[in-house]
């Protein structure tokens, strides 16, 4: 083949991709959304799902009263209300047409469908801003929409979705912002991160992430007119701030009031250890396949191990699955080995760059910052599943971008071109056939 040849394949390459992981997303909506909340009555099929009881809670009540509940009545009602605000009025337009609840939850689960492919689409637009190697672009895209714990925002009813959305949106905006330096792509930016901080409280990352990269340019491009622009983002971020605090802060109780996942005995964990922050088990977790909630203590009960294992396949358990397809777990293994690539990335960046553009150093600002959040968080409300690697999702793509320039920084000093290319495309073909063959047995056989 020739190198034009090779060329043209990694152009189309991340079309491809974009579009499998549209078809993969509307699929799952189909087999694993929407089939699920057949028996919500019953509340038994919620395999795949966050909470997704107390969420319906928290939109049926918006629906029926058009007003949000108090905060302290519901496990979910202290979350930000954008959301299910949304949701609450979709539900109660769709009553008033006589739809049954069973179809109305149905709806809701396709609304997650298309803010998953919508996150799918500004993971396409920003590789092909941020870098011209058609193999870089086919990490991030690849990642993006096959990697199982991304998909299954396509089939949940909650607010993370939407909050990765315009999450994605709003990082997608700034990086235009930085390169171009059009007024409109900022005002964008702002009002993506502010109906995502509306949506999620951790979406304040988003804020600062603009304000840092405004107060770079001030300070080191020394362009002044920039003063009214942060001035602007300050005034924006202290009134989302106020929000937030409205919703999760109960001013006669004197506390913050969260998901209380954390006093579940079986959650517990024990952030006081400077083991459960630095110990990363990954040959238990290899066995494992997977980074179950309640599973192995070795894998759920230290931070970067279960980070790195929801990160490619959620907080859930596949035993049931993997009991009576063995060949299944064993492609969840080869996943999780060459899922390496991932860390390797993000690691990458801090060895073999010699000059951070800002894009960088925005992207591992926002990372830290949220990291840092999700530490202190897990501190003062230790639980498991408050490690899950879905509280990146403001942001997910700076993540992807930061491990995919880190690989191509890593393959230009390496000496064999070729190699992390390849495993690229071993890990997302993985990925992909994993998807379908999780697919098959719930069309075939309903597991």
């Amino acid at each position: 083949m020739t190198t034009k040849n090779k060329n043209s394949l990694f152009i189309l390459l991340p079309v491809v991709l974009l579009a499998l992981g549209i078809v993969v997303r509307l699929i799952y909506a189909g087999y694993f959304g929407s089939e699920s909340y057949k028996n919500y009555d019953h509340y038994t099929v919620f395999q795949y799902t966050h909470d997704s009881i107390y969420h319906i809670e928290y939109i049926q009540s918006v629906a029926e009263h058009l007003s949000l509940p108090a905060v302290e009545k519901g496990l979910e009602y202290p979350q930000q209300p954008f959301y299910y605000i949304l949701a609450g009025i979709l539900y109660r337009f769709l009553n008033f047409l006589y739809f049954s609840e069973e179809e109305i939850l149905t709806v809701i689960v396709w609304l997650s469908a298309l803010f998953s492919i919508g996150t799918l689409v500004f993971a396409y637009l920003l590789s092909k801003k941020v870098t011209e190697q058609g193999w870089v672009q086919s990490f991030i895209v690849g990642l993006m929409a096959f990697t199982p714990a991304f998909i299954y925002q396509a089939g949940m009813i909650g607010n993370d979705p939407l909050c990765t959305f315009l999450s994605a949106g709003a990082f997608y905006f700034l990086v235009r912002y930085i390169q171009d330096e059009k007024i409109k792509y900022f005002i964008t930016a702002v009002s993506l991160a502010t109906l995502a901080s509306f949506t999620k409280i951790s979406s304040g990352t988003i804020f600062l992430m603009i304000l840092f990269a405004l107060i770079y340019k001030y300070f080191y491009k020394n362009q002044k007119q920039l003063l009214k622009m942060i001035f602007v983002v300050f005034a924006i971020g202290f009134m989302c701030l106020g929000v937030m605090l409205y919703r999760a802060y109960l001013p006669w109780s004197g506390k913050f009031r969260f998901v209380e996942s954390y006093t579940y005995e079986h959650q517990k964990t024990e952030p006081g250890r400077l083991s459960y922050f630095l110990t990363f088990n990954y040959p238990k977790l290899a066995e494992e396949g997977q980074s179950f909630v309640f599973g192995n203590k070795d894998v759920a009960r230290t931070l970067p191990t279960f980070l790195y294992g929801s990160f490619l396949f959620g907080e859930y358990s596949f035993t049931n699955i993997t009991d009576n397809y063995p060949f299944i777990k064993a492609l969840m293994q080869f996943i999780i080995l060459t899922g390496l690539l991932f860390p390797i990335g993000i690691i990458a960046n801090f060895f073999y760059v010699k000059k951070w553009t800002l894009i960088d150093y925005v992207s591992i600002f926002g990372i830290g910052i949220n990291l840092i959040t999700l530490i202190s968080f897990l501190i003062k409300y230790s639980a498991v599943c408050n490690s899950d690697f879905r509280y990146f999702c403001p942001v997910f793509l700076g993540l992807l971008l930061v491990s995919a320039m880190g690989l191509s920084r890593l393959n230009e000093s390496s000496k064999i071109k070729f190699i992390l290319p390849a495993i690229t495309l071993i890990l997302i073909s993985s990925e992909f056939c994993w998807v379908i063959e999780r697919l098959a047995v719930r069309i075939f056989t309903q597991i």
